[in-house]
């Protein structure tokens, strides 16, 4: 056991618990800070130790960064591992691939991403005939992916679709997959919704891959959606050694279906799991710690525990009052300014967490204005730029033939003559055909309706990628330098008189340096493998962590990060929690999550901004601060700024014009801002017949004179900003002012 020794020598008592736990369902209940990414990476050292082949241990996180830290760790433990470690999509695609003929699929598929899927869904409204203003891709495509997230065939759909926009979805779902299908590509959501389809109703693959992965880790339990769900309970039937990693604490993604029952009722689906807890913090000081305890202890669904820490007392969190939102930007980012002068810490070691990404433009001015270097954390900008979402695409047709969305991209780029009306004819002859655009593109002979630089384009644009996909067993960077030259993309950027064009040279140079890097890591990687991981990356993947900068990211992204100093801006009703939530206890309870996880992202300071006065849209608004600040311990420190006093009574008595509002609380200047009292939990409930729109909760029946009976699906904003949303059976969803619209309550929640 000398080999074991060191992998127990420096963990606590909980901690070695867990990582010794042999056969059997495992439930870790890893409070934010507590070492949860060790005790996974040490338990899969320890079950090499003790004999389990590598190839029966399969771990899953949930962003690309995280699993790379994961296996790094283990590798720096275990040299030469080869335990699989990634995603759940990314372990979808890697099943889609490796049994695509169990799926009746061609494995070269393609992974559309949200653009992608938007044009899809445009094609299939378009197709069954519907008005794509009224039902805009968006919704129709969020509507799919929330029914795949259940694992609801069109069929099914179709079959419980009630209400009128339900229907609508309905007749555009089928058409959509069949799309998908056409160009054989993937969506998202697909990863998932084909293999816990297939892993339900074919026990003989089901058996086959239980065998295979013999030993699960998940971390972020509390995050699986319905479709994760199924796929982990489904590979622990017969081996039931399923270990998770969470926290019902810090779920916070309910918006992409995740369901926090999947963790609260671990214990149910698996009657003989051993329960870990870890609630020992090791990230931040014992004045975070207690706020972060106090805030959450106000939730209901969840596993009661309370965070402790050894750490230092530490500074007091902060509630810092801003006159208004510029302030708010300026403040904050002068107080970073100032303490990195002072040698305190560097730029790299402050994070700004907000709700939403528009709360960026402020901050991004103030920056700029004081010359602080910043980074704002959002999506893989680089792969987004056009010119190389362009060579992209010509990676992704010569992988798959079939994806006629590449094809329509790049068919002109660079340009050969080929205009939109020749587009539109070649378009039609593979219609007819029921052929790809790039078979038909070798058949221009047959077309003869294109004439001329069309034909000759095409012509030679199909013999060029037809010469390429010769070529896909290259090294991923060398391929894509053939690419930019064979294609003419390369000479066009080169040879062109615009100075943007220089610079779009050296985005598709930085193109070849990122896919070499990617090979360097493992030279078995391919060209295709290159492209699942650009389409499968998340927000956090792009964080660079080594320059001197601050950090600016929502609090979603924050999740599994820490730094020394954190703010989180606009801690106010409306925004945290968000107006959507209002009126729904799950909703809120989801926000104070999404605040928790942000503040225990702090190691050393902690401060929760908000302003008094926020412009939206150009009009200046009142704000409340957030009810959670209510939720806070005493001890807490207040902070009243007042850098801009003038606008902020200027913006105030402009408003109070406009509503009325009498109130003066606004301007007290004392050491503690202005808190109102907290709301209330729920609405009283009203006699049926006239509704004070402000009572109204989602899930109540009402009926509005011109439209007839609908259900409330939201209610937002307060007095004059006040909207109810309603959706109808016969008109689809409307949305009101709340001041204004007169609805009778035909049956409450």
């Amino acid at each position: 056991m000398s080999h074991v020794a060191p992998l127990l020598a420096d963990l606590t008592d909980e901690q070695r618990t867990a990582v010794e736990h042999g056969d059997g369902p495992l439930l870790i209940l890893a409070g934010a800070g507590s070492g949860k990414t060790r005790v996974i990476t040490r338990r899969v050292a320890y079950l090499l130790a003790q004999g389990v082949p590598a190839q029966r241990i399969l771990a899953i996180t949930f962003t690309n960064k995280a699993a790379g830290e994961m296996k790094a760790r283990i590798e720096k433990l275990v040299p030469g591992h080869r335990v699989w470690v990634g995603t759940f999509h990314s372990l979808g695609a890697r099943l889609l691939r490796q049994y695509a003929d169990r799926f009746e699929i061609d494995r070269h598929f393609t992974i559309y991403d949200m653009d992608d899927r938007g044009r899809i869904v445009k094609n299939a409204i378009d197709a069954a005939g519907l008005d794509n203003v009224k039902f805009t891709p968006e919704r129709i495509g969020g509507a799919i992916s929330r029914a795949k997230n259940l694992l609801l065939t069109p069929n099914q759909y179709a079959k419980q679709a009630t209400d009128f926009f339900e229907q609508t979805v309905a007749k555009v779902y089928p058409i959509y997959q069949r799309h998908l299908r056409q160009a054989n590509a993937m969506d998202f959501d697909d990863l998932l919704f084909l293999p816990a389809l297939a892993l339900r109703s074919n026990d003989e693959l089901r058996r086959e891959l239980d065998q295979r992965f013999q030993y699960i880790l998940i971390d972020e339990y509390q995050d699986t959606n319905l479709a994760q769900y199924e796929i982990a309970k489904r590979l622990s039937q017969d081996y039931p050694n399923l270990c998770v990693v969470g926290d019902p604490d810090q779920s916070i993604y309910k918006w992409r279906n995740a369901d926090i029952r999947n963790i609260l009722d671990f214990e149910r689906d698996f009657p003989t799991a051993r329960v870990v807890l870890l609630g020992r913090n090791y990230r931040s000081t014992q004045s975070i710690i207690h706020a972060a305890n106090s805030l959450i202890a106000h939730n209901q669904q969840r596993k009661k525990k309370t965070l402790t820490t050894d750490n230092e007392r530490g500074e007091p969190v902060s509630i810092i009052t801003f006159d208004n939102g510029l302030d708010e930007a300026e403040g904050v980012v002068l107080r970073i300014k100032q303490t990195v002068a002072a040698g305190k810490f560097k730029y790299r070691d402050h994070a700004i967490f907000l709700r939403i990404n528009a709360l960026t433009r402020s901050l991004e001015s103030a920056f700029v204005k004081h010359g602080v270097p910043f980074q704002i954390v959002k999506g893989l900008a680089f792969f987004e730029r056009k010119e190389n979402r362009d060579v992209l695409a010509y990676l992704r047709l010569l992988v798959n033939p079939n994806d006629n969305i590449s094809f329509l991209r790049i068919a002109n780029e660079p340009a050969r003559g080929i205009g939109k009306a020749s587009l539109d004819k070649l378009q039609d002859f593979a219609a007819r055909h029921d052929i790809s655009l790039f078979a038909a593109a070798g058949q221009m002979a047959r077309i003869t309706e294109i004439k001329g630089k069309a034909a000759t384009g095409l012509r030679d644009f199909h013999r060029t990628l037809t010469e390429l996909r010769t070529k896909l067993d290259l090294p991923p960077h060398e391929l894509v330098q053939l690419v930019l030259e064979k294609s003419g993309y390369e000479a066009m950027l080169r040879d062109s008189a615009d100075d943007e064009d220089a610079d779009r040279l050296a985005n598709v140079g930085e193109l070849i340096t990122a896919a070499k890097q990617f090979w360097d890591e493992d030279h078995t990687r391919t060209i295709s493998d290159f492209l699942e991981q650009i389409t499968l990356a998340s927000d956090v993947d792009s964080w660079d962590e080594q320059t001197d900068h601050v950090s600016v990211m929502t609090l979603h992204a924050s999740k599994g990060l820490e730094f020394p100093v954190v703010y989180i801006l606009g801690v106010e009703e409306g925004l945290l929690p968000h107006e959507r939530s209002m009126g729904r206890p799950d909703d809120e309870e989801e926000e104070r999550r999404l605040c928790f996880v942000g503040m225990t992202r702090a190691m050393k300071e902690l401060y929760l901004c908000n302003a008094r006065i926020r412009e939206y849209r150009g009009t200046p608004n009142y704000c409340i601060p957030s009810r959670f600040l209510h939720e806070l311990p005493p001890e807490v420190q207040h902070i009243d700024t007042t850098l801009t006093r003038n606008y902020a009574r200027t913006a105030a008595d402009e408003y109070r014009r406009k509503i009325g509002n009498a109130a003066s609380d606004w301007a007290d200047t004392g050491a503690r801002p202005y808190l109102p009292a907290p709301p209330a939990k729920r609405a009283i409930p009203l006699p049926i017949g006239e509704a004070p729109t402000g009572e109204l909760e989602p899930g109540t029946l009402v009926q509005h004179e011109q439209y007839g009976v609908g259900k409330v699906e939201e209610v937002s904003g307060f007095g004059a900003f006040r909207k109810i949303r309603v959706r109808f059976p016969s008109h689809g969803e409307k949305l009101f002012a709340g001041e204004k619209v007169k609805l009778k309550v035909v049956k409450r929640r």
